[in-house]
């Protein structure tokens, strides 16, 4: 499966991978990582607050996410990086998102699920203020 095939499947789809609090936006990064990625094993919930920040902030502390990912602190994402983005005032848990490019030096396009909304993932404009990095399949 391409990328491009990922993103039209589950465009305007509410994904709830594990089946626990709805559609979440990690949960769109495992069913791509399954799919996309060939990655069967389940990783699992984020660790420290279940918060998608925790993919990259409790990176060491996930051996799945060590075993398949890099974790780097880029602000270059490459089409296909599952980027991280830290707390904010609005949204402790953080967020992640898939990258499917850049959009100037600011932003990214991304696939996302808001968790929070619960409409289903859907092609966004994101800026890369609070971005903590990315995961890259080895």
């Amino acid at each position: 499966m391409t990328l491009e095939e990922f993103v039209n499947k589950y465009n305007g789809v509410k994904v709830d991978f594990d089946n626990y609090a709805g559609a979440q936006c990690v949960d769109l990064a495992r069913q791509y990582w399954k799919e996309k990625e060939g990655i069967k094993e389940h990783t699992g919930p984020c660790t420290t607050t279940g918060g998608a920040k925790d993919l990259y902030l409790d990176y060491n502390k996930m051996p799945l996410e060590k075993k398949y990912f890099t974790r780097s602190s880029t602000k270059s994402p490459k089409p296909g990086d599952v980027v991280i983005w830290d707390s904010s005032p609005t949204n402790k848990y953080g967020h992640v998102a898939i990258c499917l490019g850049l959009l100037g030096t600011d932003s990214i396009i991304v696939f996302e699920q808001d968790g929070f909304k619960q409409d289903g993932a859907k092609v966004n404009v994101r800026s890369k203020k609070n971005m903590l990095g990315v995961l890259r399949k080895k």
